[in-house]
């Protein structure tokens, strides 16, 4: 097992690293929409919080030798159902044709009061 923890990506809140690499396989921390440069969460639309979720895996993800493109599965934590169009929407932006299986979640709360997480499964090409 190999510890990803990128440098560039949002510190991590805990005793905990960004992704693990396991095998042909890598396992992400569930993402929330936490600028890097501030440590602060992304205000503005869901789109907005999503498009920070995505950016933010994108970086974990290269630094374990993979893409977006790769991602086998999603777990997808909303606080309010009402941002499932919205995931829909940039997932959309981020994945194009590309669909991975996905799990959605409705859960009473995410660290810092962040209003949605995502973590992914990806391939190793």
């Amino acid at each position: 097992m190999k510890p990803i923890c990128p440098e560039r990506a949002p510190k991590t809140i805990g005793p905990y690293v960004h992704a693990v690499v396991h095998g042909e396989l890598v396992f992400t921390t569930a993402c929330i929409p936490l600028d890097p440069a501030t440590m602060k969460l992304v205000e503005g639309s869901a789109e907005d919080q999503l498009r920070r979720i995505f950016e933010n895996l994108k970086i974990i993800l290269e630094e374990s030798g993979t893409t977006l493109d790769r991602i086998i599965k999603q777990n997808v934590y909303l606080t309010n159902f009402d941002d499932f169009e919205a995931f829909n929407t940039v997932s959309a932006e981020y994945l194009g044709e590309h669909r991975p299986a996905r799990a959605t979640m409705k859960v009473l709360e995410l660290p810092k009061k962040a209003r949605m997480g995502l973590d992914v499964v990806a391939a190793l090409p």
